[in-house]
């Protein structure tokens, strides 16, 4: 009989079924919050730098973010020794990208761009610390394993029915991965992103300095918190240095 139940536990053991308790949306939920800091130390977050890089298509992409949460938000990014930029306020969004086709002026971003990039700047709501109260809804759907990793796999549906999968680690609580359903330009696409390499910041929070996207792995160098932010870069503004490498007319 002892053998029999050895061979049985090797064989759950070797088919991934886990032997962790039903988690309920609550439970996971509360102790994810818990790991990535309290509520209060993210409502204290008043402005936010990142200063990182990727790499696309073999090109080194620098890309700096700076936010001021709920007001405004603009990510840098140079590459192939051009800057450009993109500049989100809670009323409008703009686009200047010199490294693109056409892209040697300032464009005005589309409605449903600009809605998708405010919501970025609700930190509170980017870590779904209102999932209760903001309209969603939730499905716990059991484990799944993220690179070896077991993660406990739960269903958010917000009030304008797009669709998130997100992947906690059993261990850590940490957001591993998320899976999207979006709308662009009347298309549905899924989105993956994947989170890595936490770390603790000033002021209690805990954030992942790796992030991989479709287009490419950022990795951030450092990410400052309440530092004083100059807002005159919330004006969509080309800089002077693309002015003067222009050609005269």
């Amino acid at each position: 009989m002892k053998s029999l139940n050895s061979i049985m536990l090797a064989v759950l053991l070797l088919s991934g079924v886990s032997t962790l308790k039903a988690q309920s949306v609550d439970e996971v939920m509360d102790k994810h919050l818990k790991a990535i800091g309290s509520k209060e130390a993210w409502n204290n977050i008043k402005s936010l730098k990142m200063d990182g890089g990727m790499s696309v298509q073999g090109m080194d992409v620098g890309v700096v973010q700076t936010m001021i949460p709920g007001k405004a938000m603009r990510t840098d990014i140079s590459v192939m020794g051009m800057n450009g930029f993109t500049i989100i306020t809670k009323t409008q969004g703009w686009m200047y990208m010199p490294f693109q086709p056409g892209g040697n002026k300032i464009d005005t971003m589309k409605p449903e761009m600009v809605k998708a990039a405010q919501e970025q700047m609700d930190l509170k709501a980017k870590q779904m610390f209102d999932y209760k109260t903001d309209g969603s809804k939730t499905a716990y759907l059991g484990t799944d394993t993220i690179n070896k990793i077991l993660c406990y796999r739960i269903k958010f549906t917000d009030k304008d029915a797009n669709e998130t999968t997100c992947f906690f680690d059993t261990k850590n609580y940490y957001l591993l991965r998320t899976e999207s359903k979006v709308k662009v330009e009347e298309q549905e696409q899924e989105v993956a992103m994947a989170f890595d390499n936490y770390k603790t910041l000033d002021g209690g929070v805990v954030m992942p300095m790796t992030i991989s996207t479709p287009q490419g792995d950022i990795t951030f160098k450092s990410i400052e918190i309440n530092k004083p932010i100059d807002e005159s870069i919330f004006k969509p503004v080309i800089p002077a240095a693309a002015k003067e490498s222009e050609p005269k007319k």
